[in-house]
């Protein structure tokens, strides 16, 4: 066997094996969901060791089945491992190509028998390289025309090993094809082998004797047929695997969305029940209260329902601030609320509020609407009793930990009063696991730091 004899059946291969090599290389070192350890060493396999380590790579890459096709939909392997396999046949249909080839030197067709090896590893690389998307019409009948030239290989080899040809064209059809054609090659593949036996065995009955008769037709058509059955069994189980994923991600999915769902149901619920009882009746205590408050002529016991009433309007305001922040949920950022309501307190009141944020803020609605109500009661207490004009916000987090502190410059004092306001708010701070720090000092302003822990997941913040 002379090497310009056989290049007609050696360059495709080389070719192909020298691209294949260079995307999947390629295709390795841009693989993100690779460590750099991993990458450089399948870089150096594919670069060594060719197909059958591209093969091994594609085998271990990870797939996730995309979430908008239903599991019914997918009748096929995942495309890693299809490639995974095809790549493999091809390494072994060119070592049973060279094997083949090199059996039969000086035989009388062995000009022929190159050109149909070349051609039938043609269509099988064509068939299983061309994009779904982008076939042609007829490209479903390259497998059929392959498997058409496994009846006049048959009958040209005299080596014997013509099935294993004739099985990785059969199997190179059913591992690329969609289920519902992949029993129709897999069955076309067997007739092809048994048509070309059957030709050989007919026309060369007279010169072989029965034991290579027996070992041509039956012997070899069993294991033929073993082979491909194994195989279809195999990617039929292995599609069945994809549906069950998919089937399993989706199920996941609803379960979220369903988990979502129950979750703004069950806030809105609590938000309606709060505004239509809780809201009620504050509202109808604050008329209550004013009513009262006129018909009372002790100044004492007027100041008194008038200290009561402004304490129930405060209240019905937090009330609905934190009915506001149920509904809104994790849906709100915090940093937005914060600016809205320091909006609101400067359209208000003229007070000056300078906010410097060092890192994102994730809050439950819980934690977001205490500091939201915090704010405000700082900024009331520093206008009241401080007399200030202005204050700064600073807002860090560190170890797991949201760090909210607020300065004014107002007066100060020595002598740090908890009244019912700081109180609430620290009683508010301890609930949620958090603490109150304050410090003063005369003609020094006002500073409360709110510390509150933030390492909950969503989920169990929601």
């Amino acid at each position: 066997m002379e090497l310009k004899e056989i290049l007609p059946f050696i360059i495709p291969g080389i070719l192909f094996q020298l691209s294949m090599q260079i995307f999947y290389i390629k295709k390795c070192l841009t693989d993100l969901s690779l460590t750099s350890a991993k990458r450089r060493i399948y870089t150096v396999m594919i670069a060594v060791f060719s197909l059958p380590a591209a093969a091994v790579y594609l085998f271990k890459s990870t797939w996730e089945s995309p979430a908008d096709i239903a599991p019914n939909k997918f009748d096929n392997v995942v495309p890693n491992i299809r490639r995974g396999i095809f790549l493999l046949l091809v390494t072994a249909y060119e070592v049973m190509g060279m094997h083949m080839l090199a059996e039969n030197t000086g035989a009388p067709m062995y000009n022929p028998l190159i050109i149909l090896l070349t051609l039938s590893f043609l269509m099988m690389a064509l068939y299983n390289l061309l994009p779904a998307k982008n076939r042609f019409t007829f490209s479903s009948l390259l497998p059929v025309l392959q498997l058409m030239l496994c009846v006049p290989l048959l009958y040209l080899d005299i080596s014997g090993d013509n099935l294993y040809l004739a099985l990785i064209a059969g199997i190179s059809a059913i591992n690329h094809a969609p289920m519902p054609q992949a029993k129709a090659y897999g069955i076309s593949a067997l007739g092809a082998y048994l048509t070309g036996s059957t030709i050989k065995m007919l026309l060369l009955s007279d010169a072989l004797e029965i034991d290579r008769i027996v070992q041509y037709f039956f012997v070899n058509t069993l294991v033929v047929l073993l082979a491909l059955v194994a195989f279809y069994t195999l990617k039929k189980q292995m599609v069945t695997s994809v549906r069950l994923e998919a089937a399993l991600n989706k199920l996941k999915v609803q379960s979220e969305q369903l988990k979502s769902m129950a979750v703004v149901e069950e806030r809105n619920r609590l938000a309606a029940e709060m505004h239509d009882t809780v809201g009620h009746t504050l509202t109808a205590a604050v008329l209550t209260l004013e009513a009262a408050e006129g018909l009372v002529s002790e100044p004492l016991a007027a100041q008194k329902l008038h200290q009561g009433k402004e304490q129930v309007r405060r209240g019905l305001a937090e009330l609905r601030a934190s009915v506001k922040v149920v509904r809104a949920g994790n849906e709100a950022v915090f940093a937005d609320a914060l600016d809205k309501l320091l909006q609101e307190i400067r359209l208000d009141t003229g007070f000056d509020i300078h906010v410097v944020s060092e890192s994102e803020i994730d809050l439950t609605p819980l934690q977001a609407g205490i500091l939201l109500s915090a704010v405000k009661e700082c900024v009331t207490n520093a206008i009241r009793h401080g007399h200030a004009t202005g204050a700064d916000i600073l807002i860090g987090e560190h170890n797991g930990q949201l760090r909210l502190t607020f300065t004014d410059n107002g007066s100060g004092t020595d002598d740090i009063k908890f009244g019912s306001g700081l109180s609430i708010m620290r009683e508010r701070m301890q609930s949620v696991g958090g603490t109150l720090e304050i410090e003063s000092a005369p003609g020094e302003g006002f500073t409360i730091s709110l510390i509150i822990p933030i390492v909950q997941r969503k989920e169990d913040a929601q």
